[in-house]
């Protein structure tokens, strides 16, 4: 019995290998994988929008920001599209938090501050079962590890961290600080880039930074009064 089982098996995988799927139907499977799984994204930010506004338009624009930042530095365009998603969806796992804890205006106890760090941990579960994007969960989980190894979840250090984790770290602290909230006002471009260039040994990777702070030099003229220079 388990030679014909055998058998039968070999016989089944030599009669595929005569029958391959035609190159049309497999660029059509994908192409509407992409399309199922971009919808996915799409709801999820969505839904992110319906539960916290401004952490939605955060995605937004860091996503937007990450990407000029890549296209600007010549990024693979395979990089660039994990890039645009991982930044979408980077604070996605927000969803699962609760909205009080959100929506508060002042500072938060050590309670809620540990619950809101485990948005990152609940956005690489999102993102790598139920949109299928593996390389993207990785970028978002670990995109407030820090160079010096005192980030979260996994405590990271130096090269062990992704280097799209790394910018994807550094558009989301420009975006916070130069984007106003109900308990501060915004930094200006020329502060938030002193401010990210006072963390460059500890919190962000160095050569990335520099890179970072010519682009928004390069981009930003008038907006900026100042140019701050890379070390």
């Amino acid at each position: 019995m388990k030679k014909y089982k055998h058998k039968k098996s070999k016989c089944l995988n030599s009669k595929y290998k005569k029958f391959p799927l035609p190159n049309c139907i497999v660029k059509i499977f994908y192409n509407v994988l992409h399309i199922v799984q971009l919808s996915i994204i799409l709801v999820l930010h969505l839904l992110l929008n319906l539960k916290d506004a401004y952490t939605a338009a955060h995605c937004t624009r860091v996503m937007r920001l990450a990407v000029s930042f890549a296209e600007y530095n010549n990024y693979a365009v395979t990089q660039i599209k994990i890039l645009k998603y991982s930044a979408l969806l980077h604070d996605i796992g927000k969803l699962l938090i609760p909205k009080k804890i959100l929506a508060k205006n002042k500072k938060l106890t050590h309670e809620e501050y540990a619950i809101i760090k485990k948005h990152s941990y609940y956005g690489y579960i999102i993102t790598k079962y139920i949109v299928g994007k593996n390389i993207e969960a990785e970028v978002i989980k670990h995109h407030h590890e820090r160079v010096d190894g005192k980030g979260y979840p996994d405590g990271l250090k130096g090269n062990k961290i992704n280097d799209l984790s790394k910018l994807l770290s550094i558009c989301d602290a420009f975006d916070a600080m130069t984007s106003t909230r109900s308990y501060r006002k915004e930094l200006s471009f020329e502060d938030a880039l002193i401010e990210l260039q006072a963390n460059a040994e500890n919190q962000f990777d160095k050569n990335i930074l520099n890179k970072f702070i010519y682009f928004v030099n390069s981009k930003s003229n008038s907006c900026i009064t100042k140019k701050i220079k890379p070390e």
